[in-house]
């Protein structure tokens, strides 16, 4: 048998061994069909996904032989060096050696070899990595803006598409104040908002089932007080009066339709939900419409601009770090400084201040309030 071959028998067994093991103590069980079904949801689509495109590019485009061994995976890093982002190869080999480990037993991404030559690519090649432009609050505001007056002049059109605007606009105001991943987004359920009407200001609790940072799947709890402007929480309650016509979310027919699914362009409403990949293409046609309409909107901004414009705003505005992480779901603060811009550049801070205490020195020393012209002075 091949290498390749015995790849492909031995994975198959393998992506099978857990539900063989259940089946083997309990064949039969009423229940079997439930542990399925929750063995299949704790694993992330997103990473057998990406797994398996890593070793679709190892076998199929490098050629590579499979199961490979440490000088055969360094052998592939290296060729793609310099071509492939230093990130994109670290996110490669992770995957290959992770499932070399829960396939064979054993993961050549660990040996000395690989780290080896990964540290050398990083020295050659690797550059900052590029990050989403932050969404300022003035840009968020003139397209919400645009939103809500889009849905209002077409509110009780006959093709319904105004539904699209009032999706997107709450769409808009909850991956921003609640700094969320396109992921997180979509996976949001009715079931998974508590609105409290009765408090004053109203409260909105969203209940985030899964989360990048949340291997365990335990989920996360977020509270939003109403804001004064740009609140996400009277854009959600209208979104949802305009697509179900003010049916009350607990009830059992709607209660598990995910918050934020397809309109269609007669302003037909699906139940399933978006993809995440098709956030950046929604903002993308958002942000191009306002923009053709007079919105005074730059380029280049994505599902992650959200997130990193509220993170800079809580920071503008005196957040600390473990406030911030706190809110937006961050475990570690390399995480959460890869988001928010610089916000200090020290020799311009020290300048500063130096400038003004000569300022403030000059003015006691002369005995009155008008500035000094620091740097002009022909003696020094």
């Amino acid at each position: 048998m091949t290498r390749n071959g015995s790849y492909e028998s031995q994975g198959n067994e393998r992506k099978r061994g857990l539900e063989d093991e259940s089946l083997s103590h309990s064949p039969g069980h009423p229940d079997q069909s439930k542990l399925t079904k929750y063995l299949e949801a704790a694993r992330s689509t997103n990473t057998e996904l990406a797994t398996a495109n890593a070793i679709k590019h190892y076998r199929e485009v490098y050629k590579g032989p499979f199961p490979c061994t440490p000088h055969d995976l360094s052998l592939y890093l290296s060729h793609y060096a310099g071509t492939l982002k230093v990130a994109t190869l670290e996110q490669r080999r992770s995957l290959i050696g992770k499932w070399h480990e829960e396939m064979t037993g054993s993961n050549p991404n660990k040996s000395k070899l690989v780290l080896e030559t990964m540290r050398g690519i990083r020295k050659f090649h690797n550059a900052s990595q590029k990050q989403a432009n932050a969404l300022p609050l003035d840009t968020l505001r003139e397209t919400v803006s645009f939103l809500a007056d889009k849905r209002n002049r077409q509110e009780g059109a006959a093709n319904r598409e105004w539904r699209r605007y009032s999706r997107d606009r709450a769409m808009l105001l909850t991956a921003f104040w609640f700094g969320l991943r396109g992921s997180e987004l979509v996976n949001i359920r009715l079931s998974h908002l508590t609105f409290d009407w009765r408090s004053h200001p109203p409260k909105l609790t969203v209940m985030i089932p899964t989360s990048k940072a949340d291997r365990s799947s335990s989920g996360r709890e977020v509270t939003l007080v109403a804001l004064s402007e740009l609140c996400p929480i009277y854009a959600i309650s209208e979104w949802i009066e305009d697509r179900f016509g003010g049916l009350d979310i607990g009830s059992e027919t709607i209660k598990d339709q995910f918050l934020f699914s397809k309109v269609d362009r007669w302003g037909a409403v699906w139940s399933d939900g978006l993809n995440s990949n098709s956030i950046n293409k929604i903002l993308k046609r958002v942000f191009d419409e306002a923009r053709e309409n007079g919105a005074h909107i730059p380029e280049h901004f994505s599902s992650h601009s959200m997130r990193r414009g509220v993170s800079d705003w809580l920071i503008d505005q005196g957040a600390s770090w473990s406030q911030l992480m706190h809110w937006v779901g961050w475990r570690d603060v390399r995480s959460a400084r890869k988001y928010v811009d610089s916000k200090e550049s020290l020799p311009s801070i020290f300048m500063d201040n130096n400038q003004r205490l000569s300022v403030e020195q000059s003015n006691k020393d002369k005995g009155h309030g008008q500035p000094s012209k620091i740097g002009h002075d022909e003696n020094r």
